[in-house]
């Protein structure tokens, strides 16, 4: 558990960004009257839930170097370490809920980032969902 209240509430503030974003938005209008009208639908593409999902792995690495910060676990001498490397250091030293399908999002989000390549939505979801058990076990939001 993340012992720093100030952190914890920065973390849960940071993960309410996920979840607003993350929420399935669909919202459809009709303007207009006699003669005429407008028909608006507000549905964002499929790829759009890429960037919650990278925000997602922002708040578990900043999770993960508070982890560190605490002494929770070591984490090597690269300063600042990256999150594969956070990952690995912690696998044994906190209680994770699903290591390997958080990795696998973290593998995925690392094609995006480095390679341009999108994550399916239903992929997205799974992995901040993941992300999100992990939070609540371990990092008290």
């Amino acid at each position: 558990m993340i012992t720093d209240a100030s952190v914890r509430a920065d973390l849960s503030g940071q993960w309410t960004t996920v979840r607003k974003l993350r929420a399935a938005s669909h919202r459809q209008s009709i303007a207009g009257g006699p003669g005429g009208g407008m028909y608006i639908n507000e549905t964002p593409p499929d790829n759009y839930y890429n960037l919650p999902l990278v925000l997602a792995f922002a708040v578990l690495d900043e999770a993960l170097g508070e982890h560190i910060q605490q002494g929770t676990f070591k984490c090597g001498d690269r300063r600042p370490p990256l999150l594969g490397a956070k990952m690995s250091a912690s696998r044994n030293a906190i209680p994770w809920q699903d290591y390997s399908l958080v990795e696998l999002g973290k593998t995925a989000r690392n094609k995006l980032t480095h390679e341009a390549q999108f994550i399916p939505k239903a992929d997205c979801f799974k992995f901040i969902d993941a992300i999100e058990r992990e939070l609540k076990a371990w990092a008290g939001i």
